[in-house]
């Protein structure tokens, strides 16, 4: 999602997304009472006709830079509506003498899917966006199983950042088993897991790397994903082509189509000093760039994908050079 280029100095854009009733609102409201928001605007989308929640969040801060979009579940219905919620906001700051803001958060219905979301926001006008995936997801919910699908995957495996909810209605001794269900949807985010609605808040909406209550995902072998959902580890060879691995890619994206829900990771393609950066939400894909890393990082892209057949992974997908793929 990082466009090519240094991203220290764009302003920030979360997407904010999580199942029906995970607590978006609540921890939306609490960033905005506990943090210096001056320099931050609020788009609030609600599916239905009335934004409830958007009436809420401004009733509750006046003197918030607020935008609600009206038109129905913004991943289906974007429209205008996300360009006009925008203008909107550097208008009123412009009319109030601030300038534009440093923070965007965009609450979305549960229902929105975020690879639509992050595509559109490539086409908006004004600015460029460091774009930031967080998901709320409800600790004191029953085990997830098949009502989670589609959509609820699509939510939490897009996240950069899993914020576990009402941890204060189980045991702290539930909590990780609340934390192991949220990695096997993504084994890539980070997580927040505290019942202090001020660190909970902060630590959701800071700045990437600068999460001080935020957890580092933990691998574990004997997490088994939730049976509709697979993780898999896909590594080339050294002396694979960024043709290849670009090809297989594309083709892979291509046949799973909606069922590939996210993709990342870093390749060093035959010839290549430094490796290149591979970042895919759905079928919304970031500008491939090439980054300075260490030299004993992992190289290899990781996928999470739903309601795919064993046998299907294992295809060359039309390329001599396929990476060696595993089932996590």
């Amino acid at each position: 999602m990082d466009r090519s280029g240094s991203t220290a100095d764009r302003p920030e854009f979360f997407v904010l997304t999580g199942p029906l009733g995970t607590g978006k609102t609540t921890l939306l409201s609490e960033y905005l009472s506990f943090a210096d928001t001056s320099d931050t605007g609020v788009l609030v989308n609600d599916a239905g006709e009335v934004n409830i929640d958007g009436a809420v969040i401004g009733s509750d801060h006046r003197n918030l830079a607020l935008a609600t979009l009206d038109g129905g579940c913004v991943c289906c219905s974007l429209g205008n509506d996300l360009q006009e919620g925008i203008d909107a906001l550097l208008q009123a700051r412009a009319e109030r003498r601030l300038g534009p803001p440093r923070r965007i958060i965009l609450e979305t219905s549960g229902l929105a899917e975020p690879a639509p979301i992050i595509r559109y926001l490539r086409a908006i006008r004004q600015v460029e966006f460091d774009v930031r995936i967080v998901a709320t997801f409800d600790a004191s919910g029953p085990t997830v199983g098949e009502s989670f699908l589609p959509h609820y995957a699509s939510q939490l495996a897009a996240a950069q950042t899993i914020v576990l909810t009402k941890l204060d209605k189980i045991s702290e001794r539930q909590w990780a088993r609340s934390a192991a269900e949220a990695q096997r949807f993504n084994p890539l985010a980070g997580q927040v897991v505290t019942d202090r609605a001020w660190e909970r808040a902060l630590a959701a909406f800071s700045r990437h790397g600068d999460r001080p209550f935020a957890r580092a995902p933990q691998f574990s072998a004997s997490a088994a994903s939730p049976s509709r959902i697979t993780v898999v580890f896909a590594q080339w060879h050294a002396t694979a082509s960024w043709e290849a691995i670009s090809e297989w890619i594309e083709n892979l994206a291509g046949f799973f189509g909606s069922r590939l829900l996210r993709l990342k990771g870093l390749v060093r393609p035959d010839g290549y000093l430094d490796p290149v950066l591979i970042n895919g939400v759905g079928d919304a894909f970031s500008p491939p760039r090439r980054i300075r890393v260490l030299d004993d990082i992992r190289l290899g892209v990781m996928l999470i994908m739903r309601d795919v057949a064993r046998d299907e992974l294992f295809q060359p997908f039309g390329v001599e050079n396929p990476p060696t793929v595993r089932i996590r």
